[in-house]
């Protein structure tokens, strides 16, 4: 009998610390849903290249190579889902990200209103994907908004294959991730 007992005791045992450790497992797949939806993914790239032939246009086009590197961002960022494009008014960041946002609406920003784009993405999009088109002087600068370190120490005229991707947790904790996209600069650059 006391053999019995002991087996029963063992079997109940084991099954309720199973049953403990896969409810643990539950209960942090949930706590983990719970952070990832309430993370916001901002996504911050300087405009293609635009056409510097003419020193006193302050509004350039993007020169063909700057075309092909937006439809490489479209092309990056392909199998993400973006709720919100934001670019400044110029005809160089507009080209940029209107292959990505393929007709969907772009909202405008002020160059240097970083604190305005951080409150205004954080207010409406907490929890969702943007993307924001800056320039050389602008891009360092909104991610330091956010709260999160520059991941390079500058952003020369010649640098156009940058990509950041800061996440912001619903607790306001940011952190930035750089990465490259499209054609390597020192392969444009020649162009």
């Amino acid at each position: 009998m006391g053999r019995y007992l002991l087996l029963f005791v063992l079997i109940v045992t084991g099954y309720l610390n199973l049953d403990a450790r896969q409810s643990g497992k539950e209960k942090i797949s949930r706590e983990l849903a719970t952070v990832q939806a309430g993370t916001t993914t901002v996504y911050v790239v300087r405009h293609a290249e635009k056409d510097t032939r003419n020193s006193n246009d302050q509004d350039p086009e993007l020169t063909d190579a700057g075309r092909k590197r937006a439809l490489a961002l479209k092309a990056y960022l392909e199998d993400v889902k973006v709720d919100a494009f934001f670019s400044t008014p110029y005809k160089r960041n507009q080209q940029t990200i209107t292959p990505l946002a393929q007709g969907r609406p772009i909202q405008f920003y002020e160059s240097h209103a970083y604190t305005l784009l951080r409150d205004k993405i954080l207010a409406e999009y907490k929890g969702k994907t943007v993307v924001v088109v800056g320039h050389s002087n602008t891009v360092l600068p909104i991610i330091e908004a956010f709260g999160a370190k520059k991941p390079i120490s500058e952003i020369t005229d010649s640098d156009y294959d940058n990509i950041f991707k800061l996440t912001v947790s619903p607790k306001g904790k940011a952190r930035v991730e750089a990465h490259k996209f499209g054609a390597p600069m020192a392969a444009t650059s020649r162009l």
